[in-house]
């Protein structure tokens, strides 16, 4: 990578912060397949570019997943510039094929929030074996709030959904027992609900693995129609609000670090 283009940091910061910053977007959560975006380094930062351009604004399966893809990477690179002390600041410029740019912003010390996620990250998201584990209710409220910290929400269900409702992520693990189930989302038109899909997603992930839960990406970009099929009525209305266009969804399962066993 070319990091005479970085020339607003201090030399000695700049290499690690390419490093850092790709170290944590290839840890985050990805979908099953080829990575499908790359890092370009820009002034100040790097450029979340996709493998293939018209993906930016494709409505296509592929093109969906790649966005949501690109937007847990990204959740991952801003914690790691905010590991170095620095601010993160993500732009959305109008270039073909670029979905974001993260820039190092102002030196200011990561919040306990960013620091727990950093931790979860490092593990590539395996969670603390906490004795007692967090309840689940305790559980919860952090997680909505990771989700809102995004631009998302995240909520509870008590449904058992339907494998059909979207594609489900690669898990390297064996779980027992009955998960707890969130259905999270993003408002807005694409590219960027998607994008903010992703970030939301890592969010919640994370801050879980910091407090002893383990998350499956059971359906990610969830189809909402089969999803209101699936809970019915009252409760889908209750989850999901009136039918809108442009919202991207996703449906996570959580279980407490003690029901998992290597898989």
């Amino acid at each position: 990578m070319p990091v005479q283009e970085m020339t607003a940091l201090e030399p000695p910061h700049v290499v690690t912060l390419l490093d850092e910053v790709e170290l944590a977007a290839r840890c985050s959560a990805q979908a099953a397949g080829p990575i499908p975006w790359y890092l370009d380094p820009v002034p100040d930062g790097v450029a979340f570019r996709l493998l293939v351009r018209r993906w930016a604004d494709s409505a296509s399966k592929d093109a969906v997943l790649a966005r949501i893809g690109c937007g847990t990477a990204l959740q991952a690179s801003s914690l790691a510039i905010a590991g170095l002390g620095r601010r993160p600041v993500t732009s959305f410029p109008t270039e073909p094929g670029v979905l974001a740019v993260l820039r190092v912003g102002e030196r200011r010390e990561p919040c306990s929030e960013e620091l727990a996620m950093l931790a979860g990250l490092r593990h590539s998201g395996v969670p603390r074996r906490l004795e007692p584990p967090v309840p689940e209710a305790g559980l919860m409220p952090w997680l909505r709030r990771a989700a809102e910290r995004q631009g998302g929400w995240a909520r509870r269900s008590d449904t058992v959904l339907d494998e059909g409702v979207g594609p489900a992520w690669p898990d390297g693990r064996t779980v027992t027992g009955r998960p707890a189930t969130m259905i999270v989302g993003a408002d807005g038109g694409p590219p960027l609900a998607e994008v903010r899909l992703g970030r939301v997603i890592e969010a919640v992930r994370l801050t879980a693995a910091a407090l002893g839960w383990w998350t499956r990406i059971a359906a990610a970009p969830a189809d909402e129609d089969r999803l209101r099929r699936t809970l019915r009525g009252g409760t889908a209305q209750a989850l999901l609000g009136a039918p809108r266009r442009g919202t991207a969804l996703a449906v996570l399962e959580l279980r407490p670090s003690q029901c998992l066993s290597a898989g």
